[in-house]
């Protein structure tokens, strides 16, 4: 009777300890996918925001407009940051959308800021939301038309007298502007010294176009500084493909840690227990021999039983 109590404690104590492993096990498969799907409805969701944004601001709705806005910086605070590349990223769409609230506050509206600022977000958006092929990639054919009409409007040879053709500021102007649009998408998916050499040399290029009289070897030397630049925002470049900057991966979220961890410790004490409960029957069988009345009580009764067999 008590060799079966001994061997019913076991098996409870194994299915414990084998009920705590296939737990853990579970939750090893089962958060990393609850993570990811979590992650990717609530970057969904971000963009779903800021193409209802977009849309209002291209249709003229100020209210609406404002709603949706509102309903951006709700989505931005529920996203998942450390799926974000960098902190950088984080902090420039953070400002993006403190631009766009500046844009839509102001005393006399501004259709360029709103409809820049809109896009701007969009694009962000849809770069967290599909980093394969984000739509801001087919800005580089955009930018290249940008960098062709200022390599045509500054001339290849002679001087210039005055400022710089209206032409090359018109079109740098549009290159400007069109960097200004995918440059949080980009800093969310690239490497962020790429976006602040792009800032750089759009600032150098800025200060040279806009100088009361700039020789024309310097408004040349302006082009290749900013093709190299534009196009390192880019993969594929021999260059610039093998640095480009995937996906993060998914990092489970801290309660998924926590359960996991739980879970373990659960593990290690459960066969802890088990093991002391071994250590404690056996100590109390070596230690509490039965008694001396108990084994006379036996040895009486087997020679009772003998002597029946012999009367017999």
């Amino acid at each position: 009777m008590f060799s079966f109590h001994i061997r019913g404690e076991r098996r409870f104590w194994i299915r414990m300890t084998i009920g705590s492993l296939l737990f853990t096990l579970g939750l090893l498969i089962v958060v990393p996918s609850m993570n990811a799907s979590t992650s990717s409805n609530a970057f969904k969701r971000f963009l779903t925001a800021t193409e209802s944004l977009y849309d209002a601001v291209n249709k003229g709705e100020l209210s609406k407009a404002i709603n949706d806005l509102k309903e951006i910086e709700v989505q931005f605070r529920n996203l998942p940051m450390k799926e974000i590349a960098t902190v950088d990223g984080i902090h420039a769409l953070a400002q993006s959308i403190t631009d766009m609230k500046r844009a839509i506050a102001a005393v006399k509206p501004n259709e360029e800021k709103w409809k820049s600022g809109s896009a701007t977000l969009r694009l962000a958006a849809d770069a967290l939301v599909h980093p394969d092929k984000p739509i801001w990639h087919q800005y580089r054919s955009v930018l290249q038309e940008d960098l062709a009409k200022m390599r045509k409007a500054i001339p290849q040879s002679g001087t210039i007298s005055g400022p710089a053709p209206e032409s090359a500021l018109l079109a740098f102007h549009q290159l400007s502007e069109h960097y200004r649009v995918i440059r949080t998408a980009a800093i969310l998916q690239t490497e962020p010294w790429k976006v602040e050499r792009s800032d750089s040399v759009i600032r150098y290029a800025r200060r040279i176009l806009h100088a009361d009289s700039p020789t024309n070897q310097l408004l040349q030397g302006t082009i290749q500084p900013l093709q190299e630049a534009m196009d390192d925002l880019f993969p594929g470049n021999k260059e610039t493909s093998a640095a480009f900057v995937p996906p993060l991966p998914v990092a489970p979220p801290s309660w998924g840690w926590s359960a996991m961890m739980g879970s373990f410790i659960v593990t290690i004490l459960t066969w802890v227990g088990w093991r002391r409960y071994k250590v404690d029957e056996y100590s109390r069988i070596v230690k509490s021999p039965p008694k001396r009345d108990e084994q006379e009580d036996a040895a009486q009764r087997l020679m009772k039983r003998w002597n029946s067999k012999d009367k017999r």
